[in-house]
């Protein structure tokens, strides 16, 4: 039995539902069974909050707001801190419970909560950093600005990253003196509710990192809430466009991370061997469930049946199986996201398109119903096809040729979607061009998705709306005020 394995998180029942106001809380609304996505089965069960516990949470966020903002800089970062430090104590327990209830391999849910303690440690640095200017004119006036918090923020998570993208919007927002409402998806909120935990361990005043769960009707209660001042959404555009919607009512600010179709291109002169690694671990990691997953490989024609013989065989010798047994994929997060996925991989398939390896689900030994799909590779598919336009958000990847760097830099732009872009080249003078070109909110040279976690993330077109990472991520949490004395 999985219990018994020695990585598997204990007491995942007396995990609270809610934190509201400090304190855990059962959610008043309907129970919902969590499933290891490995085995298809439940594990836990949690209760959604209700939208008079979203009323709470913004409440409790809004009354402890002028005290938190108010607290000195040097505090607040002492707080940040020590949260960050907790986060590393318990991340055995953080990246069990998100490998069992993401699917992911404990490796990569250890490097996630690693990197959310990254977020919060890196924003403590900037607490005391967060500068006005003094700006001249005239002997007559002292004109100056200063940066005061915008208010209580709502945060809305995705299932894919759920400890680190937490992190990621509410590090910021707390070091800038906001107060927070998370909403974790309904997939995936544990972890979300034991870092609420940690922060109160750490010291930070009740009301100030308020968690509520459930599915989208709690969301949209939350980002239209006339008291939530500022919106930070990770998920699909279409949902993107609703919380936009929602935001609007009470004019919220909002910071939205999308979809994506990211390209990355490969050039003649390129290294084969870095370029067909990086093209599987940009489409492979995670099971693809990745919002800045490469799934599109731009490949120049005198080189594209030998890279992609080295992306098969790299696909055909990844270990499947459950997240604890640390493998190269595990499964997919759900039944309706396999089934979107196969979905996908049919309609090419019945439209003619090359599949030269997987296509179909896998069963790795003993977890015949969970939901894992092999890794998948479509040559040679044009560029206004379904699959190589639309965001599958799986384990598959599409190539294309190119006779130029052009050619490659016009395919790369193609699609509706601007998140991240890649390009391998021995050319620097080719790869920078190719880089202020491509319409894409990251771009990576011969290396993609190798980036710090300081890096200003954040997309263009259907992608999103915002920057978060680095000290760019601070400004969405900032509202400038203008001052002037006259005398």
């Amino acid at each position: 039995m999985m219990q018994d394995h020695p990585l598997y998180p204990r007491q995942l029942e007396h995990i609270p539902h809610c934190w509201i106001d400090g304190a855990g809380q059962t959610g008043s609304g309907a129970a919902r069974s969590l499933i290891d996505p490995a085995l298809g089965r439940g594990f836990a069960e949690v209760s959604d909050a209700d939208t008079s516990q979203v009323e709470q949470a913004v409440a409790s966020a809004k009354t402890a707001l002028p005290r938190w903002a108010d607290t000195l800089p040097a505090d607040r970062a002492g707080v940040l801190f020590r949260l960050a430090e907790l986060l590393e104590k318990n991340a055995d327990r953080l990246a069990a419970v998100e490998s069992l209830n993401a699917g992911k391999p404990i490796s990569q849910a250890k490097r996630d909560v690693g990197r959310a303690a990254d977020y919060f440690r890196f924003y403590a640095g900037a607490c005391d950093k967060l500068n006005g200017e003094s700006i001249p004119l005239g002997s007559d006036q002292t004109a100056f600005t200063v940066l005061e918090p915008v208010g209580v923020t709502a945060h809305i998570l995705p299932w894919n990253y759920p400890v680190s993208t937490l992190a990621r919007g509410a590090a910021p927002a707390l070091a800038a003196g906001a107060t927070v409402v998370a909403k974790p998806s309904e997939l995936t909120p544990l972890t979300t509710i034991l870092t609420a935990e940690l922060a109160s361990e750490a010291g930070l005043p009740a009301g100030v990192f308020n968690v509520v769960t459930g599915a989208g009707g709690i969301g949209e209660a939350l980002a239209s809430h006339k008291d939530v001042a500022h919106v930070t959404f990770t998920g699909s555009t279409a949902t993107g466009r609703k919380i936009m919607q929602s935001a609007s009512k009470p004019v919220a600010g909002t910071t939205l991370e999308l979809g994506g179709k990211s390209p990355v291109v490969v050039l003649a002169d390129a290294d084969l061997d870095a370029a067909a690694a990086g093209v599987a671990r940009g489409i492979f990691f995670n099971a693809g469930q990745v919002c800045a997953a490469g799934a599109r490989l731009i490949c120049d024609a005198s080189v594209h049946d030998k890279l992609i013989e080295k992306v098969i065989a790299k696909a055909k010798a990844m270990t499947i199986g459950h997240g604890l047994d640390d493998p190269d994929l595990g499964p997919l997060i759900s039944a309706a996201q396999l089934e979107r996925v196969q979905g996908f991989v049919d309609r090419a398939k019945e439209d003619g398109l090359n599949c030269v390896t997987g296509g179909h689900m896998a069963c790795p030994e003993g977890l015949a119903d969970g939901y894992f799909y092999a890794p998948t590779v479509f040559a040679d598919v044009p560029a206004d096809a379904e699959i190589a336009r639309q965001e599958v958000f799986g384990p598959v990847l599409v190539t294309q040729t190119c006779q130029s760097a052009e050619e490659a830099l016009e395919l790369a732009n193609g699609t509706a979607f601007g998140l991240v872009a890649g390009i391998y080249t021995a050319d620097t003078t080719q790869a920078l061009g190719f880089a202020r070109k491509a319409e894409a909110g990251q771009v990576f040279v011969n290396g993609f998705l190798k980036g710090g976690d300081t890096l200003p993330f954040g997309g263009v077109k259907e992608s999103g709306i915002g920057r978060e990472k680095g000290l760019a991520g601070l400004s969405a949490y900032c509202a400038i005020k203008s001052i002037v004395l006259n005398h």
